[in-house]
């Protein structure tokens, strides 16, 4: 982050075989194990640090088609600039909730979860749902990992507290699930083929399952971690093409009989 951003926290995946070992027990021991019982196969689209471009171009695409996405925001970053986009600022963040799209934790500051005793966890938790509160009036009940890094002492503690914790481990969620390590896929034009998105989505719908896609900024030229408007909208029309109905994560939980934290 450049000038007056926050104070410096971890960043970054987590290395040290400490880490590494917590990382691993995360992956191998659910916090819960749930049968998902939607009668259909659903989708969700999904923003991580919402970038202003993502507010602005990605928010808009979806509404396009009467659609509405899950925006994970990191609070304290609103309106700074990182070292590829800015970070959408209070009023973006407040338009897209009022537009009906949800609005996810992704901590306060964006920081490693892995990085955070408890009780410091807690305390991101709390200071991220109050400053949703102050900008757009929603206590958040849907988490999303920074730099997709994970321990189990921390995922135990957030499964408790939020409905859906989601990852960044690249895979279908079907069948008997962990809410609190979701799978996701990601929406990339950098690594995107258009054969493994059709075969993901003809996979969700033969196995009714959840498939949740997601990235970060939406620009005619977007990072490497980042969508073109162009392929979001490709994306949402295969959807449609078979079928598959978008869905918020809250509206998809609720749907595969996801019980609250």
């Amino acid at each position: 982050m450049t000038d007056g951003a926050a104070p410096s926290i971890e960043q970054g995946w987590s290395t040290g075989f400490d880490r590494l070992l917590s990382r691993f027990l995360a992956r191998c021991v659910p916090a819960r194990q749930v049968l998902l019982t939607g009668p259909g196969p659903v989708a969700s689209i999904t923003f991580d640090d919402v970038s202003d471009s993502a507010a602005t171009v990605g928010a808009p695409l979806l509404e396009r088609d009467g659609l509405r996405g899950t925006f994970y925001v990191a609070a304290e970053w609103c309106g700074l600039q990182d070292r590829y986009w800015r970070v959408a600022g209070r009023s973006e963040i407040r338009a897209i909730a009022q537009a009906g799209h949800e609005i996810g934790c992704h901590t306060a500051r964006h920081v490693n979860v892995q990085s955070l005793a408890l009780r410091d966890l807690a305390r991101e938790c709390d200071r991220s749902r109050d400053l949703l509160g102050e900008i757009c009036d929603v206590d958040p009940r849907h988490f999303c990992y920074p730099f997709g890094d994970i321990g189990l002492a921390q995922k135990r503690y957030l499964a408790s507290r939020f409905v859906t914790c989601r990852s960044i481990y690249e895979r279908l969620n079907v069948g008997q699930v962990d809410p609190a390590l979701l799978g996701a896929v990601g929406l990339f034009d950098a690594s995107y083929r258009r054969e493994r998105l059709l075969a993901l989505v003809r996979r969700t719908v033969a196995t009714r399952g959840w498939l949740i896609l997601y990235t970060h900024d939406v620009s005619p030229d977007p990072t490497r971690i980042g969508t073109s408007p162009r392929l979001l909208a490709e994306a949402l029309a295969v959807l449609a093409d078979h079928g598959v109905p978008v869905l918020t994560m809250s509206e998809a939980a609720r749907h595969h009989g996801l019980p609250a934290a």
